[in-house]
């Protein structure tokens, strides 16, 4: 009886570890997310989207020209709509861009309708 302990325990143990580590959900950067962290983050991580895309592209994104505290207030404001929840945060920020830089309304509306069809399957990571 021990020596069949010894050998279905370790196996018992490890599905035991396997299932739990499946069963966690996976983050989803998205307006559930934003809106559960704090002012000082959203700064933070517009700041460190800023400088990790000046290192990806070589040089600064075309939201370099905007500062923190417009973009943060832009998703803020963005993610206030309950439409707009399901949306990833790296299709946010462009789209706020565009809000900042002044594109037509007509292409912005069209804009959000996209992201909104696409991200109506994305679950709530709640």
């Amino acid at each position: 009886m021990k020596r069949i302990l010894k050998l279905i325990l370790p196996v018992f143990f490890c599905a035991i570890t396997l299932s739990a580590g499946a069963q966690q959900n996976t983050v989803v950067h998205n307006g559930h997310w934003w809106n559960q962290k704090s002012q000082v983050y959203h700064e933070g991580f517009v700041i460190g989207y800023k400088e990790g895309m000046h290192k990806i592209l070589g040089h600064d994104s075309d939201l370099a020209k905007f500062g923190y505290g417009e973009l943060v207030l832009g998703l803020d404001k963005f993610y206030k709509d309950f439409r707009n929840q399901n949306i990833n945060i790296l299709d946010a920020l462009p789209y706020v861009g565009d809000q900042l830089r002044g594109i037509a309304d007509d292409k912005l509306a069209a804009e959000l309708l996209k992201m909104r069809a696409t991200a109506a399957g994305a679950p709530n990571p709640e």
